[in-house]
Formats: C-alpha cells, structure tokens, sequence
C-alpha cells in the first residue's frame, strides 16, 4: 500500500508490475487504442480497454472484436469484460486469451449503471446478486490462471444509496481468486451524481488484502493524495478528471498541483491525439470521436464555445487540423 503519499511507485497486482499507481479508467466511447496511447505518454501506468460485450464477442460482432485491438506501448494493459453469466463470461475471457496479443490483466465489470447494460443482467446488476457475482469471478479467474492472467474486477457500493454491497462482496471475490478491485463509491443508481464515499473504499480495503483501486473525484492532486491517505488505496484511477486535462497525470506523478498549459501548448496535445485517432480510424470518423473531447480541452482554456461547435462541425480531421492550427497561432501572437 501507498504509505508515503506518492503516486509514482510501482504496484503489482498479482504477477504484473505497474510502473505508477495511476490507472486509466475505462470509459465507453473514449478509451479507444488513441486515447490510451495518448495518456500513456502522459504518464499512466496501466491502461483499461472501454468494456467489452460477452456476448458481442461469442457472437462474433465485428466492431466489439476492435475493442480488443491494443499496441505494445499501451502495456500494461487490462481488457474489461460485461456479461451476465458465468458460462458467458468464461467463454468471453477464452476468446481474449485466444487471440495473438494477450492483456495483462482482466477486468470484470461489476459497476455500470447505465440502464442498457443493468437490463441484460450485466455491469452493476450483478451486484443485486452476489452469488451470480462470485461465480462470474470465479469462472473468469478459472480460465485466466491457466494463462497466468491476472483477474481484477471494478464494483459501485451497491444498487442504491446507503448499500454496503462492495464490502460485503470483496472478501467473497478475494476467496475465488480475484487479486485486485476498483471502487468507484458511489451506488448504481446516483451514476455521477454526488460526492463518491470514500469512507466505502476504505471499508473494502480494510476488508481484503489485495491491491484496492479507488475511483470517484479524482480531480486534483490533493483529492487524490487524500484519497490515499485516507482508505489505503493501493492506486487511483483517472476518468473524467483526465478528459481535456491530461496533465493532471504528471500532477499526480510528481505529487505537485500546476496551472494548465497555455492555449497553444493545449492545441498541441489536441491535435496530437487527432493524430492518432486517424491512423486509427481515419480521417472521417477520427474528427467525429474527437467532438466529445474538444469542449473539454478548450473551454477550460477561455477558447469561446461557438468557436468549439464550429471546431465540431467540420467534416474530416484535415480540416479539424487546419483550424486547431490557426486558432494555436492566433493564441501566440
């Protein structure tokens, strides 16, 4: 466990060595090959695929098979696996190790609450069933020991505010073989709303003894150094704190709050990651995934917000460039 306050030490979560205890979140529709490579360069430790269907996988659906595409410099590197059922989700975790490129770790998804994913008795479902969550565990972990992957799992506090759920269901998982959990304290129900508990995070750390992930408001320096101090986390994963702000990962890594960069240097790192969402999916579609990020890039940094929903609207990342580039200049003279 972190004693010292630092964020830049290694961890290991069963048999594999994680340079820092900065985790990247996995977020539907963000956490593509581009924007994992990207905050690896910034700094993450270990990167999370955005979570992968079980059923997308058995089924063989072709945009969900992408999912598991990851390069060398993304290492180390965990794939997030959804399903409802032990028999589902064991004959998902085969398939990942199946392929060529094998992750590091993966990950169960015990913590979605967006309805779509709860409905088909996935995600933050399973916590509304413990023994259906163990066995999940238990089947994923059967199939990864023989590959010597590493089985972690991301939990919510329960279905409902005030739920104990995670506390209770740590100790069960540890006991079938899990070897590291994310608490995201907060319940299903609240999605984002409120304040995460983190009173929860250090309940389940106390309640184990294997490494405890925690995420949930890890927004500055300072609430993620107390959230350290305070529950005995292992490590913090970054997710909307990250989302146009990169370099809150050297922040946390140096353990030394800064400004945000200058417009110009802002740009860069935008079009930077432009970049690499081309070659990963080219021109067209590339200018489209960025939409999302660039109000949260530039509007922090005084950029008006008709400019970004022009910035939105152009066609194709040549043009998105084009006009990132000017306004960069523009901010220089």
């Amino acid at each position: 466990m972190v004693a010292d306050g630092t964020l830049a030490r290694p961890f290991r979560v069963g048999c594999v060595d994680i340079p820092n205890r900065v985790v990247l979140a996995p977020m539907a529709g963000l956490t593509s090959g581009a924007y994992r490579q990207h905050l690896k360069a910034h700094g993450v430790g270990l990167t999370t695929t955005e979570m992968v269907s079980s059923y997308g996988l058995i089924y063989r659906n072709v945009r969900t098979d992408e999912y598991l595409d990851f390069t060398p410099e993304e290492r180390p590197l965990a794939v997030q696996l959804f399903g409802d059922t032990p028999e589902v989700m064991a004959r998902a975790a085969e398939m990942v190790l199946s392929r060529p490129a094998v992750p590091d770790l993966i990950d169960i998804n015990m913590g979605c609450p967006v309805r779509k994913v709860l409905k088909t008795g996935a995600g933050s479902a399973l916590l509304g069933d413990p023994d259906r969550a163990v066995a999940v565990a238990a089947s994923v972990v059967q199939v990864a020991a023989q590959a010597g992957i590493p089985v972690t799992v991301k939990l919510r506090t329960g279905l409902r505010p005030g739920e104990r759920t995670a506390v209770e269901l740590a100790p069960r998982l540890e006991g079938v073989g899990v070897l590291g959990i994310t608490v995201h304290p907060r319940a299903a129900s609240e999605h984002y709303r409120g304040k995460a508990d983190h009173s929860i995070t250090a309940a389940v750390a106390e309640a184990v003894h294997i490494p405890i992930m925690a995420s949930g408001d890890i927004s500055t320096v300072a609430s993620a150094l107390e959230v350290v101090r305070s529950t005995g986390a292992a490590a913090v994963m970054v997710a909307r704190g990250v989302a146009g702000n990169p370099w809150l990962v050297t922040q946390l890594l140096a353990g030394v709050e800064a400004d945000r960069p200058a417009l110009p240097a802002v740009i860069d790192d935008v079009r930077l990651l432009l970049g690499r969402a081309v070659k990963e999916r080219g021109s067209e579609r590339a200018a489209r995934w960025l939409r999302k990020l660039l109000g949260w890039y530039l509007r922090p940094s005084g950029v008006a917000a008709s400019v970004v929903e022009t910035l939105r609207n152009l066609p194709d990342a040549r043009a998105l460039d084009e006009a990132l580039d000017e306004l960069g200049r523009t901010a220089s003279e």
